[in-house]
């Protein structure tokens, strides 16, 4: 995924001297109205809707990390920060740790769904604790910034081929869903729909010939994901889908199966 067009290069300073977490939502606030897209936002403008945002719930995920990130109405381009804090910040994360690497998204209200790709695309850098150590070691935004490009492999010039395939994959375990989801989200130019099923025996058990064998707890979980994906991705889908299904020994609860497509038009809300 492109993202090296919205980094705020134009920041002065990469590490903060904040102690605390209101000090570190305004100082992001500062920080990002230097980027040309949000040069005529008012920064206690900016920093009411990241609190707002905080207080729907802590973007502090855990592990020394935080995405603060809101929506704005009147730009039409994100701008991606980049904060760190040597002692750590309480951000009232969800493991209770300080947060030592900020990574702040201000996003178009309008692109939801651009939105929610690049932070997945954050989160899959900053999730890996080595990754997190090089991080820290940076000494300037543009050091920072180089160096989470590298980090995530991303070739900003590289165009792909305009074929795609369709992904479609049947779940019968609720952890194996919320993760292969994820992987989903991370993939660009990928159009997903989401179906809600029943095993055959939800209906079977219906019948009069087989009401005998009813089991309430056999219905069990069932949903598919389908998924428009540019073959680029498809195998890296799968080996992603593989290991989740190895780490949560669930193999013989999810089938994949992928069918190329002739046709492909339009495109369907993630």
């Amino acid at each position: 995924m492109k993202l090296r067009p919205y980094f705020n290069l134009n920041a002065k300073a990469l590490q903060s001297e904040a102690v605390s977490k209101a000090d570190l939502l305004n100082e992001i606030a500062k920080d990002a109205i230097a980027s040309e897209t949000l040069k005529n936002i008012d920064p206690e403008y900016l920093y009411k809707k990241l609190r707002e945002r905080e207080a729907i719930g802590s973007t502090g995920f855990g592990d020394s990390i935080a995405i603060p990130h809101c929506t704005l109405d009147n730009i039409d381009s994100f701008v991606i920060g980049a904060i760190t804090s040597k002692n750590g910040v309480d951000f009232k994360s969800l493991d209770g740790q300080a947060v030592k690497i900020f990574m702040y998204i201000i996003a178009p209200t309008k692109q939801r769904n651009e939105h929610i790709r690049i932070l997945s695309e954050i989160s899959k850098v900053l999730r890996i604790p080595s990754n997190i150590d090089t991080l820290l070691k940076q000494n300037s935004v543009k050091s920072f910034f180089d160096t989470f490009c590298d980090l995530g492999g991303w070739d900003v010039d590289e165009e792909f081929p305009q074929e795609y395939a369709q992904m479609t994959v049947h779940i019968q375990d609720a952890k194996a869903f919320e993760k292969i989801l994820e992987i989903y989200t991370e993939v660009e130019d990928c159009h997903i729909s989401i179906l809600e099923g029943n095993n055959a025996s939800k209906f079977l058990y219906a019948l009069p010939l087989f009401s005998l064998f009813m089991n309430e707890e056999r219905k069990g979980f069932h949903r598919l994901i389908v998924a428009v994906v540019n073959t680029v991705y498809i195998n890296d889908s799968i080996r992603k889908i593989n290991t989740i299904c190895t780490e949560l020994d669930c193999k013989s609860k999810v089938l994949i199966t992928t069918h190329p497509l002739s046709y492909y038009n339009g495109g369907i809300d993630i």
